[in-house]
């Protein structure tokens, strides 16, 4: 069941994004950076930067996506131990 509900959220997260729905494509992010490495979602944003045609200009999506995986890298751990302390 855990690789059917990461292939979901990867896809959900890439058609949000290219569908503008940027609300759905946070909460997907961050359960998939929850369940998952965030390091997925760094590739992802290059081809979605290379798509709309970003590298042009500074590739937001890209520079976020790395962000993202430092912040998600860092918190991750605490949250995964939090879970694992109320049970």
């Amino acid at each position: 069941m855990k690789p059917i509900i990461s292939i979901t959220l990867f896809i959900l997260i890439t058609f949000s994004i290219l569908q503008g729905w940027l609300i759905a494509a946070g909460v997907a992010v961050v359960l998939f950076s929850l369940r998952h490495s965030a390091l997925m979602l760094i590739p992802l944003a290059i081809m979605i930067d290379g798509y709309f045609g970003n590298f042009y200009a500074v590739p937001f999506l890209s520079l976020a996506a790395v962000w993202w995986y430092l912040v998600a890298d860092y918190f991750r751990p605490k949250v995964v131990n939090l879970r694992s302390i109320n049970k």
